[in-house]
This record gives structure tokens, C-alpha cells and sequence, in this order.
């Protein structure tokens, strides 16, 4: 994906954990930020924790949804991504996206990868990998103040 680009549809067909979303839930009153990662993603848990701290401290003023993108067969296993979700305190919407749909519509291939969108479903922000978190961070508190 490229900056200012729209949101992409989330396929309906597909399980999700902890409540499905639509893209028109998502897009219209706050940034949205979609969080790829894996359960075989040792990064992933550690970035994890920095997003729950970020929705303990900014609550509502942003969505946030996860993508489950498996990097192996082992990937796809859905209790193993309801247990390993739990262990990390993920309490938001995750699209289990087995068969990497909403993956290509990202053009991701990289976990942990954060695509953070403004309030009118526009990609504003690109992130992937552990480090770098001041900058989205600040990005984000830009767009919860624009909104």
C-alpha cells in the first residue's frame, strides 16, 4: 500500500477473534490502527505490549484491529492463535487471515507491521518491525488530535 491510500474491504468469509469489523465501522469518527502479526513472531510479542499500554492510555481515541498472518503451516492453527491472543492481552478485533487475502491486499509481508489510518480510512503511516515506535506514536497523536 501506498501513503493515502483507502482502506482495504475486510472479507467477510474469513473467522475473526473477538468480534468481526467492517470497513465502514471502522473509517468516520477516529484513526485506525491495523496491527500484523503471528503467532510463531517472537517481535510480535514484545510490540504487543506497547499497543495495550498505547489503548490503556489513549483508550477510544483510536481503533485498533489485528491481523493474524501465518508464517507457517503451524500458523493456522485457530487455538493456538485464541491462546496465544490471550497471553498477550489482545482484546480487539483479529482477522485470522489464513489465507494471506487481507495480507496482499496490504501488500505485507512483514510482521510486526502497523498501517495506521486517519479517521477517513487514508493510510498515513507505515511501520514494520520492533523499532520505531516514538515515531508511530506521534503519528497517531497527531491524527487523535485532527480528528
Amino acid at each position: 500500500m501506498r501513503l493515502r491510500e483507502e482502506l482495504p474491504e475486510f472479507s467477510s468469509d474469513m473467522e475473526w477473534l473477538n468480534g468481526s469489523v467492517t470497513k465502514e465501522k471502522l473509517i468516520g469518527e477516529v484513526p485506525l490502527l491495523v496491527h500484523f502479526w503471528s503467532i510463531s513472531c517472537h517481535l510480535c510479542e514484545n510490540t504487543s505490549g506497547i499497543i495495550n499500554r498505547w489503548k490503556k492510555t489513549y483508550g477510544d481515541k483510536f481503533q485498533l484491529v489485528g491481523i493474524h498472518m501465518p508464517l507457517t503451516k503451524e500458523d493456522v492453527n485457530n487455538t493456538l492463535i485464541k491462546q496465544k491472543a490471550e497471553r498477550m492481552s489482545m482484546t480487539n478485533s483479529i482477522y485470522l487471515d489464513h489465507d494471506l487475502v487481507v495480507s496482499e491486499k496490504f501488500q505485507n509481508r512483514i510482521v510486526p507491521s502497523f498501517y495506521l489510518f486517519d479517521n477517513q480510512g487514508l493510510l498515513r503511516h507505515i511501520q514494520s518491525g520492533e523499532s520505531g515506535f516514538r515515531m508511530l506514536e506521534k503519528r497517531l497523536i497527531l491524527l487523535m488530535k485532527d480528528q
